[in-house]
């Protein structure tokens, strides 16, 4: 009898003591059984998804994941129950209940019985948004041009060594255009009404050209006063015609104008784009404010 009442207090201790870990823990934790239904959640989970334990207990984690992040999470429990791993994790998100989206850390593991079988999962979450945040910001500031929010010269260089690795990597037959932009005129803006001035006579010709181009194409401020356009997919016609409106638009939104060379990427005409668009755009200067000269 005492081996039994002793017994009986050891188990009664160590479910006292999950209890209180699964309960109390900073982080959230849930159990979830094998169709993804939560089953039990503590309350650092309910923090965290703004869902009380009802609600979630009514819901299963793909409810409530982000739909790009659904099936390398059902992927990985997948193989958790096959036995090809013991833990899994990943960094994914989750829709709070009030639909913003939150980045979770999740580490996840199994439980099985004495023969083997499993019976649900356990999920660590821990809230990673702000670190998300962080590295979002960080990541901006290393590849974004501060003043006009444009991408800049790293960036774009980068970009544009990709698309001509991917052309060569993949036979593009189709053209490409490299646009390069010089804003006319403002070293007389600064000097007449002030550096502010210039600033915002930048970020005016940023905004109109960054309305005007598509989501694929690549626009970067590469100097003080020129920007660069990466433009996929574009005949040497339709780069002539974009060109053109370019410089309508600033002309019709700014206190200045821009002149615009343009260099063609095709079969055979890989190289040196940018040096080529430039040496277009002092032609284009040559020529006049406003004016547009495609490279040779």
């Amino acid at each position: 009898m005492t081996t039994l009442a002793e017994a009986r207090a050891a188990q009664y201790d160590r479910e006292a003591t999950f209890e209180a870990v699964f309960d109390n823990a900073p982080i959230g934790i849930a159990l979830v059984s094998l169709d993804g239904t939560f089953q039990r959640v503590n309350q650092a989970l309910c923090g965290i998804t703004g869902y009380s334990s009802q609600e979630l207990t009514d819901l299963r984690f793909q409810d409530i994941t982000h739909p790009d992040d659904v099936d390398i999470d059902v992927n990985e429990a997948t193989r958790l129950l096959q036995g090809e791993i013991t833990t899994y994790q990943m960094d994914k998100r989750y829709y709070a209940k009030d639909g913003h989206l939150i980045w979770v850390h999740l580490s996840g593991s199994i439980v099985r019985n004495g023969d083997g079988q499993p019976l649900h999962f356990i999920a660590h979450i821990e809230d990673i948004s702000a670190r998300k945040r962080d590295e979002e910001l960080l990541r901006r500031q290393a590849t974004r041009d501060p003043l006009t929010g444009v991408f800049n010269r790293s960036r774009f260089d980068e970009e544009l060594a990709r698309y001509r690795e991917l052309a060569d990597r993949h036979d593009y037959e189709d053209e490409a255009a490299v646009l390069m932009i010089d804003v006319d005129g403002l070293k007389n803006v600064n000097d007449k009404d002030g550096h502010a001035a210039g600033d915002d006579y930048l970020k005016t010709v940023a905004d109109a050209i960054s309305r005007r181009l598509r989501l694929s194409d690549v626009f970067a401020r590469i100097g003080g006063d020129e920007f660069a356009v990466l433009l996929p997919h574009t005949s040497a016609d339709q780069a002539q015609k974009l060109a053109r409106a370019l410089a309508e638009i600033v002309k019709a939104k700014s206190p200045g104008s821009v002149c615009i060379g343009i260099a063609m990427l095709r079969p055979g005409q890989m190289d040196d784009p940018l040096q080529r668009a430039d040496r277009a755009m002092y032609e284009a200067k040559r020529a006049g404010e406003g004016c547009v000269h495609e490279s040779p």
